[in-house]
């Protein structure tokens, strides 16, 4: 039968060639997308050739954003794939391929096979796994090596004995964390650390702690027995946090101690203190949001499984809270989900929580808490395809109204295909004209609606989830792969520089103000930052290889500074409203010709 029950094992190869599918078909085509992207490529490229593994820099200056672990995979994937975009990005999509197994197999070994299947189909072909995973930024290799954190844990915690029929669980003994869990939780923690910082181990932890807090509340009482038991509890609970925190200090340590001592400690002081503590304290480059802020990017950013985001929410609060029974004699205590679903949930809060307190949001900051989500949304999934929500008094009326909430799940993503087909002309109208014909992949998510509905209403639920999942392959690697591709060709620094009539390394590069790392990832050489209109006429007249790249909004400001003879060669549009317009002496022109503005200024 289609869509039938898989094996473990081929479930798994499943959720590989999904995630595989999603991740590397066209890979390298699209261009690298400001800002992030081409400067921690450029900043790879400055490492590769000054053969120094340890300072990063970008543009000949020192780079305090993010430690290198990011530039240390992409060295290798210029080494292995050329110095291109393929180079820049095979890190990040082999580690996200890596996440999608991982969420797998916690779904797979906490709840089940095909919870697993579900899960990690979910991880594999959302939106932001499409958009994150591709990416040459540090949020793929932080997601895995979190994602491996959790995993390590649940594994050390939980599976000893299924938590659900541990006795420890319910006569005051949290849980126990063996050595090598411990290690390993370490040694994975310390590579996130040495990806994007302090955040790394401190949210895992937390994470770790809060489900920590949570079993000792809901098993030990009174509360004599509490105090009497506590010392002993702490002992378990400080001495694998110790040995985590000392592992990651053995780990990340040593690079960090290393770039304090070689830049004087300025690397460190511009890290933590501008890049961490300012962060989360007040907004940095505009990027802000309200409380509301993550809930909309995780609505977006798990589509289109997150159709079922609030069924899973209100599925999961029901089992933690104890509504079900799995059978007329047993407590609601014995349900084997609980437990692993109580981690889930801690670890989905830990991320989100602390990231919509922080003044910066971006919407790559929660995607670490998107494994647990996805195991959430497998486990409701596959209780719904199942038909065991629900036991006891209420249990038929619980699957009924899952009928219904699943029907409205079809329509909300009938709704959102016919905003793609609407939505995305209108929007490539504005940027990449050719690429209007893409409004046709909102035909993908409504006539998969068609047809998950049919199959609910036929008793077929496996085989509705099927067209769901075919449905998120097809679509997310259509807009991450073609669509990107699409709306590249025609922005961007790559588009500009493709006129230019000689190899961009070997001209003599200037920008107005604002220099995008695109430019110098493209150019392959340093750029010169020009603060006034007068210093652009000095940047030209100074080498016959000299070109400036000036953003469109300034051109009236510079018109004044531009030599005779001298134009604009090529403009090409960003993502915004704005252009980026490349000048330099016009071929077969007077010197004394004057300068044709062709656009109005901005």
């Amino acid at each position: 039968m289609l869509f039938a029950p898989l094996s473990p094992r081929f479930s798994g190869w499943c959720v590989a060639a999904a995630a595989a599918f999603v991740l590397f078909v066209q890979l390298g085509t699209p261009a690298l997308w400001d800002d992030d992207e081409p400067k921690n490529a450029a900043c790879s490229l400055a490492m590769l050739d000054a053969n120094d593994w340890v300072v990063p820099t970008f543009n000949g200056g020192l780079r305090i954003e993010k430690p290198p672990l990011v530039n240390w995979l992409q060295i290798a994937g210029f080494t292995l794939c050329g110095r291109n975009e393929t180079g820049a990005r095979i890190g990040s999509a082999l580690l996200t391929l890596g996440t999608c197994l991982l969420t797998w197999r916690i779904g797979r070994e906490l709840l089940g096979p095909m919870v697993g299947l579900w899960s990690g189909l979910a991880m594999a072909t959302c939106v932001w796994t499409a958009v994150g995973g591709r990416a040459a930024t540090p949020d793929a290799p932080l997601v895995f090596f979190t994602t491996l954190a959790l995993y390590l844990f649940a594994r050390g915690a939980l599976s000893s004995a299924a938590a659900a029929q541990n006795p420890d669980l319910s006569t005051g003994k949290i849980f126990e964390l063996p050595l090598a869990s411990s290690l390993g939780i370490g040694i994975a923690c310390g590579a996130a650390v040495l990806t994007k910082g302090p955040v790394g181990i401190v949210l895992p932890l937390a994470a770790f702690g809060l489900f920590a807090c949570w079993r000792w509340c809901a098993t030990v009482t009174p509360w004599p027995t509490a105090l009497q038991r506590l010392p002993g509890q702490l002992y378990r609970l400080f001495i694998p946090a110790g040995i985590i925190l000392a592992t990651v200090l053995l780990v990340a340590g040593p690079w960090y101690a290393w770039v304090g001592l070689r830049t004087d400690g300025m690397w460190l002081h511009g890290f933590f203190f501008v890049h961490n503590v300012g962060r989360f304290a007040g907004t940095m480059e505009g990027h802000s949001g309200s409380l509301f802020y993550y809930p909309t990017v995780i609505g977006v950013g798990l589509f289109p499984w997150s159709i079922v985001l609030a069924a899973m929410l209100g599925h999961g609060v029901l089992i933690l809270c104890g509504n079900r029974q799995s059978s007329g004699t047993q407590s609601s205590a014995s349900d084997g989900r609980k437990v692993p679903l109580q981690l889930m949930a801690c670890w989905a809060i830990a991320w989100v929580g602390a990231f919509s307190c922080a003044g910066t949001k971006l919407p790559g900051y929660v995607w670490p808490a998107y494994p647990a989500l996805a195991v959430g949304i497998g486990l409701f999934l596959d209780d719904w395809a199942s038909g065991t929500l629900y036991s006891g008094r209420f249990g038929s009326v619980a699957t009924r109204v899952a009928g219904v909430v699943m029907r409205i799940a079809w329509s909300i993503l009938a709704l959102t295909g016919l905003a793609i087909a609407i939505g995305l002309p209108v929007a490539a109208s504005c940027v990449a004209a050719d690429a209007q014909w893409l409004g046709l992949c909102g035909l993908i998510p409504i006539g998969a609606a068609i047809v998950a509905w049919r199959f609910q209403s036929t008793g077929h639920p496996t085989r509705a989830l099927g067209t769901l999942a075919g449905c998120a392959c097809l679509l997310v690697t259509l807009l991450a792969a073609v669509g990107a591709e699409r709306f590249s060709r025609s922005t961007g620094a790559r588009a500009l520089l493709v006129g230019l009539g000689q190899p961009a390394k070997d001209c003599h590069w200037g920008c107005f103000w604002n220099i995008p790392p695109s430019l110098v990832f493209y150019a392959g050489s340093g750029i010169t930052k020009i603060d006034t209109p007068a210093g652009i006429a000095q940047h030209l007249t100074a080498s016959p290889q000299a070109r400036v790249v000036i953003d469109s909004r300034h051109e009236t400001l510079v018109e004044p500074g531009i030599p005779a003879g001298y134009g604009v060669l090529s403009r090409t549009k960003t993502l915004g409203t704005q252009q980026l317009v490349l000048i330099g002496p016009l071929p077969g022109r007077p010197l004394r010709t004057p300068l044709v503005w062709n656009t109005p200024p901005h």
